[in-house]
């Protein structure tokens, strides 16, 4: 948001800059729809946009020593000082993560594990095999080892019992290649072909939930500025995600503006210069760009926000107000070299401006029917054009012909040549009336070509696909996915009076276990107090059972603060599903 500098006094800034800029969800999506409601409490009860962290191991490097030594101390640091960034909800990282799998393993994740095994009769032959390579693997590590950051419990933590082999009561390892990470922490460290195994991992600071754009721009501005300084051995950092390609949006959107209206200014000056063959040919401008000034100080004053499609009125008013003062220019130039007319200005006024405006009207009356749209810009984007056009029509009017009226008094037009758009608009007049039919043809030719291909036009919804595709922000988007499998997030609200009751616990079971088996692949990953509970005691071999509302109740008091602010509200009554959705 810019606003004006008031110790400055009264003319520090001109009113235009009370005009705000907005890319959040609320600029397309109607804040009366059932969506938008239901996007406000899901973001009240678990934070809002998720700024993703995104480890990727250099030269083969191990995830495992993210949890270790001086990249441990590093990421416990930069935790702290993330969490102190305003609106700021959240921060979970690779350690937050393996921390509460710490404090699982050592309490409510091994008995809901004991549990299992004693409800699941058909597999309790498997169940009792892992169970015994768990307790012989938890034994090789001497009890004052156990604690995060030793490699040899930090392997135990990360890595589950596939391809490990009990033999004469010792743990035989596999190689370091085919170690599996365990199911419950696949949404930490996700495996994607495209890197060497084991190599990556992700981690997200999530933002507080319904924030201004302002205030999201510049939690993320303090959050990248943190991250920045961040250097970890054996480790690439990249930071991406929603805030990140917004706040990029914004960004352009401030700057982009004054860019875009200084070209198309520019390609309006070349045009004037080459083809318009009067006195003071540039006079146009002058009536457009106060034109433009005035109509966004008056957007500010009623409170339209700039967004990605309002800003693009800024070039179709620049032509309709260059329209305006041409035709008055032009005409009043016509009665002094042609007709003579002793007062050219009061002549033109009489004969054109009632036109014009008529002309104003109607299309101010068009851009009504925008306001019919259920999306907020498209609604803001209506106004901004019926203000423009009111305000350019006027100046275009009044200005042009009033520096008109003061040069022809001092200096008047004796003669001037046609231009090059005057003879070829005299060459189609002339030509014969059968030419009209042709004209008639072509005109129903193109009508209905464009209905044919009308349908074939893609409208893009993808804000990734909103900035520039040469960008680090969208580079850093497509390594996420390359490394991780995943593009999204979705996040589905569950609401109960209790969410850790059974048949709760039951449903975000078996939805989560159809989401995840789609045969589309749609869903990569996804996590919640339910799933990963689930996972600890998803044994191969075993039946596929859902912990018990004893085993959730006894795991949610292991949850890190930031994890079970992500999760479940402190009440109970409401739990997060946090599904990540391939590209």
């Amino acid at each position: 948001m810019i606003r004006p500098d008031t110790t400055k006094g009264p003319t520090a800034l001109p009113v235009v800059t009370l005009v705000e800029f907005a890319t959040g969800q609320d600029s397309y999506l109607n804040p009366a729809s059932q969506i938008t409601l239901d996007n406000v409490e899901f973001q009240d009860s678990f934070g809002g946009e998720t700024v993703i962290l995104l480890f990727s191991g250099t030269d083969g490097a191990d995830v495992a020593a993210l949890i270790e030594g001086s990249n441990l101390d590093t990421l416990n640091t930069v935790s702290e000082q993330l969490r102190q960034v305003d609106n700021v909800g959240s921060v979970i990282t690779p350690p937050v993560s393996i921390a509460f799998s710490d404090a699982l393993l050592k309490g409510a994740g091994r008995a809901a594990l004991i549990s299992a095994a004693a409800r699941d009769t058909e597999g309790a032959q498997a169940r009792g095999a892992d169970i015994s390579l768990s307790l012989a693997r938890l034994g090789a590590v001497e009890p004052e080892d156990q604690v995060l950051g030793n490699p040899d419990w930090n392997d135990l933590l990360i890595f589950g019992n596939d391809n490990f082999e009990l033999v004469d009561g010792q743990v035989v390892a596999p190689a370091d290649a085919d170690r599996v990470i365990r199911k419950s922490l696949a949404g930490t460290f996700p495996n994607q072909d495209v890197r060497p195994v084991n190599s990556t991992a992700v981690g997200g600071v999530v933002l507080e939930g319904n924030l201004d754009l302002d205030s999201q721009s510049a939690a993320t501005e303090e959050i990248l500025s943190i991250l920045e300084t961040v250097e970890l051995d054996g480790f690439d950092l990249t930071v991406t995600g929603s805030p990140v390609y917004l706040k990029e949006i914004n960004d352009y959107l401030k700057g982009g503006m004054l860019t875009l209206g200084a070209i198309a200014l520019g390609v309006m000056a070349l045009v004037l210069a080459l083809l318009f063959r009067v006195r003071w040919r540039l006079l146009p401008l002058l009536a457009v760009f106060v034109g433009v000034i005035w109509t966004f100080s008056i957007v500010g004053l009623v409170g339209i926000d700039l967004s990605l499609v309002t800003i693009s009125g800024l070039p179709i008013l620049i032509g309709l107000g260059i329209d305006f003062a041409i035709q008055i220019q032009n005409r009043i130039e016509e009665e002094v070299v042609l007709d003579h007319d002793k007062h050219p200005v009061a002549e033109t006024l009489s004969n054109l401006a009632p036109p014009l405006i008529v002309a104003a009207l109607a299309g101010i009356v068009a851009f009504l029917a925008l306001q019919l749209s259920k999306v907020p810009m498209i609604r803001d984007f209506g106004v901004l054009l019926m203000i423009g056009v009111a305000v350019l029509v006027t100046l275009g009017i009044t200005l042009t012909a009033t520096a008109l009226g003061v040069s022809k008094r001092s200096a008047p037009t004796e003669k001037r040549g046609n231009s090059l758009v005057e003879r070829i608009v005299v060459k189609l007049g002339g030509l014969p009336t059968k030419a009209g039919i042709a004209l008639v043809f072509l005109s129903l030719f193109l009508f209905a070509g464009g209905i044919l291909v009308e349908g074939r036009t893609k409208i893009e919804s993808d804000p990734v696909k909103w900035i520039d595709q040469g960008s680090e922000v969208v580079a850093d988007i497509g390594r996420l996915e390359d490394e991780t499998g995943f593009a999204t997030t979705l996040g589905v609200l569950v609401k109960a009076n209790n969410v850790y009751d059974q048949d709760v616990i039951d449903l975000i079971h078996e939805f989560t276990i159809a989401a995840e088996g789609r045969d589309d692949g749609a869903v990569v990953a996804s996590s919640s107090l339910v799933n990963t509970l689930a996972k600890i005691i998803a044994i191969d071999g075993a039946t596929v059972i859902a912990p018990t509302s004893e085993d959730i109740a006894n795991s949610a008091e292991l949850m890190p603060p930031d994890i079970a602010r992500a999760l479940v509200s402190p009440d109970r009554t409401a739990a997060q599903i946090n599904l990540r959705l391939a590209p």
